[in-house]
């Protein structure tokens, strides 16, 4: 009997409903999905995520599950078929680090870095492989490959400590540090690296010697808590 007042009060005396999920409903399937649910849609903003389903949708406003009035319009947010461009900005003769700032208020992101002889300003930009001249149109997303002089060899960098960190925290700081990642080793727990973390690095944390600029680091991630464990007494013990 309860049951049915609950029904009562949220479908009849004050026409409530909840707000069913869109995430993940192709434009061309929406009015199909709200046939028989008395509440409206339109679509206000699109974005674009290589990683979703061209055409869906991707955020809603109010979210789902909420509590709305029938016939309350909902606000989608779909993914599109075409990605949005922007002009290729000019790196050459920059720091990594204003380049990295730069490339991400674009929308873009560094790729891989390589260095050579030279001074330490970027000395090339490079897209799949080919250089890439500024107000170049390309897609919002996508990586660039820099060049970069090896800079002075009498300057050494302190290798930084990565225990711990996943892979993606690894690119982020070994970027600021101005070094490269190299060998990415990986045991039977680390099937899916977005979550594994570092075990082991080389060369250590903190050597006495130093790298150079654009030097690689090397590193072992797993994804066991009791590896990590047993590393981090190791290394205290080390210590």
């Amino acid at each position: 009997m309860g049951c049915f007042l609950f029904l009562d009060f949220f479908t009849l005396h004050n026409e409530y409903m909840e707000v069913p999920d869109f995430k993940g409903v192709y434009t061309r399937d929406l009015d199909k999905f709200v046939s028989g649910k008395d509440i409206e849609y339109e679509i206000v903003d699109s974005v674009y995520n290589d990683k979703l389903p061209k055409g869906s949708v991707v955020d809603q406003e109010p979210k789902a599950a909420a509590t709305v009035k029938q016939g309350r319009t909902i606000y989608l947010t779909v993914n599109a078929r075409v990605n949005k461009k922007v002009a290729m900005p000019n790196l050459i003769d920059l720091s990594l680090r204003q380049a990295k700032s730069l490339l991400e208020s674009y929308g873009l992101q560094v790729g891989r870095l390589t260095y050579v002889e030279g001074l330490p300003p970027i000395m090339h930009q490079n897209f799949q492989g080919k250089p890439i001249a500024p107000n170049t149109q390309i897609d919002v997303g996508s990586s660039i490959d820099l060049v970069l002089g090896l800079g002075n060899k009498n300057s050494l960098i302190a290798v930084p400590e990565l225990f711990g960190m996943t892979l993606s925290e690894v690119r982020s700081v070994l970027l600021s540090a101005n070094l490269s990642l190299g060998m990415v080793n990986k045991d039977e727990t680390a099937s899916d690296t977005l979550y594994a973390r570092v075990f082991r690095q080389a060369p250590q944390p903190n050597s006495t010697d130093g790298l150079y600029e654009g030097a690689r680091v090397n590193i072992w991630l797993t994804g066991s808590e009791e590896v990590l464990e047993s590393e981090s007494k190791q290394n205290i013990q080390i210590e």
